[in-house]
């Protein structure tokens, strides 16, 4: 409160190494040099009624005289015009509390395109409670626009140059196995495929901005080169995973499919495999509870020794609090996966 009040009351801030100007002045100096455009928006008239400094000047083009609304719309992409309506009923119904943005393109003095971001609040209602002038601010996004393309255009060459090399490791495996040796033919078919289900889920994971990837279709990807033919139900809301939480569980998932697949549901017409999921928040604490449930398959014995595939289920999601229950059932493989997610701050 006390910082409130010597905002409010500049000459009677204390000291703290430099002179505050008078109040309008320092209000009028931050207008005048701030980098965005700030201002207000009346919802109802559709037109500004404030704004700290001219887009014109802004990206370099002369001052002309007319109204803010003009100058903003005088530089304005054609696409982004026509979409401005749009938003600006959006607008018309925003909410108290509520941030609502848009993206829009304006072209400078040399002709060039600047990516701008906007960010609205209400700052008024009318006497009815509907929105009647609205708050916002504009800002150039330009160098983030391009660093954000340069970092995709990145991922991508990363992407291409992983198939390909994975390609080529394929082939060169295949070239140097020697013949008559099924054992060794298992052995480089099971690591090929847990290569491609981690590079599946990676393009998962590049698709989204976040660098998530929302479990289902972690999920959906693993499981793609088992399902035909099949029925594979997948049950559960929509939960975003990190990069080596997703990963793991694509692994777990493919282990299981091929085991299905071998030896389980997924090697009879007939069978059919159900994969569940929920979580459970507790103190900002979340837990993810995945099931695997086969049926319809040969009658199920455990194995004898756990193999290779087997560890990696166990193992999965290693070193996010998991627990793993993988039940050799008569009528089908069960397999209970349970982990954390990041905290959740309220």
């Amino acid at each position: 409160m006390a910082a409130t009040s010597d905002l409010k009351n500049p000459q009677s801030a204390p000291s703290r190494g430099w002179t505050w100007p008078l109040g309008p002045q320092l209000a009028q100096a931050a207008l005048e040099k701030s980098p965005s455009i700030i201002y207000i928006f009346d919802v109802q008239a559709e037109r500004s009624v404030f704004q700290n400094r001219s887009f014109s000047e802004l990206l370099g083009h002369a001052a002309k005289d007319g109204h803010a609304e003009n100058d903003w719309r005088r530089h304005l992409h054609d696409e982004d015009a026509l979409a401005f309506p749009a938003y600006r009923e959006r607008l018309k119904a925003i909410k108290p509390g509520e941030v609502l943005s848009w993206s829009f393109r304006m072209r400078d003095a040399n002709g060039e395109w600047h990516h701008f971001a906007a960010r609205d609040v209400l700052l008024e209602s009318d006497e009815t409670g509907a929105p009647r002038l609205i708050v916002g601010n504009a800002a150039d996004v330009s160098e983030h626009k391009t660093l954000e393309e340069r970092k995709n255009l990145l991922l991508g060459e990363m992407r291409h140059r992983a198939r390909n090399f994975a390609a080529l490791m394929d082939a060169l495996g295949r070239q140097s196995m020697p013949r008559h040796e099924p054992k060794v033919a298992e052995f480089f078919e099971g690591f090929m495929g847990r290569m491609r289900a981690l590079l599946d889920t990676a393009d998962a994971i590049f698709a989204s901005d976040k660098r998530m990837a929302d479990l289902r279709a972690v999920a959906k990807t693993a499981l793609a080169p088992f399902v035909s033919g099949h029925t594979v139900e997948l049950d559960g809301p929509e939960i975003q995973l990190q990069e080596s939480a997703a990963g793991n569980l694509a692994l777990a998932l493919h282990e299981l499919a091929t085991n299905a697949t071998k030896y389980g549901a997924l090697s009879r017409d007939t069978g059919s495999v159900a994969v569940s999921w929920n979580v459970v928040s507790k103190d900002g604490h979340r837990t993810v509870t995945l099931e695997w449930r086969e049926q319809g398959g040969p009658e199920v014995t455990p194995p004898s020794h756990e193999g290779y595939g087997s560890r990696v289920i166990r193992n999965a999601m290693r070193g996010s609090n998991s627990q793993v229950a993988l039940d050799y059932l008569p009528e089908g493989v069960h397999c209970r996966i349970r982990f954390s997610l990041p905290h959740q701050h309220a």
